[in-house]
């Protein structure tokens, strides 16, 4: 270290120091820092200059505009009827993260190990493989975090709900009176 108390940065001549990845932290605070002053003391500087369309090529971009977000309002309203399709095709349906034979993150994997020791039948969907269902199946409950779990046609919750209803009995007894139907 200087006598300002920085690391060192490495130059042709020096060489980094046991403390290198230290001296890396701070030269990329550095920078980071650097750059976030230029762009909000001079984000203006760095725009292109304003151009202005006639009339008619505007009201042309704003067609298209509308007709994208009229595309973007299908390509929704069809994600949200495949995930309703899901739902109300499967007793029980769960929305995760990987198989059932290899869930791809602990909070599936507790969901998985949950619904395999009641044993019954459920159907699982993995939203890694579907960017499309992985993002519209958080607006379609309104709950921001997968895993998700339906039963009979009905959101319950995710890992922290479910498991909470299985360690008190009340999601056996659902999923039994479900599976009996």
């Amino acid at each position: 270290r200087d006598r300002s108390g920085v690391g060192r940065v490495a130059t042709p001549t020096t060489r980094f120091s046991k403390s290198a990845p230290s001296s890396f932290v701070n030269v990329m605070s550095r920078f980071v820092l650097l750059a976030c002053c230029i762009l909000l003391a001079g984000a203006t500087a760095f725009q292109a200059p304003a151009t202005r369309l006639p009339a008619s090529r505007l009201a042309v971009r704003r067609g298209v505009s509308a007709r994208m977000n009229d595309l973007f309002e299908l390509g929704a309203d069809a994600t949200n009827e495949r995930i309703s399709t899901m739902i109300t095709e499967n007793k029980i349906m769960v929305f995760i993260k990987g198989t059932k034979m290899m869930p791809q993150c602990g909070f599936s994997n507790a969901i998985v190990q949950v619904f395999n020791s009641m044993k019954v039948p459920y159907t699982s969907f993995d939203v890694l493989s579907d960017q499309d269902i992985r993002q519209g199946i958080k607006e379609f409950s309104s709950w921001p975090t997968i895993p998700q779990v339906y039963v009979d046609g009905e959101f319950l919750g995710g890992c922290d709900i479910v498991m909470e209803m299985y360690q008190k009995g009340e999601l056996q007894e659902l999923t039994s009176r479900v599976s009996a139907e």
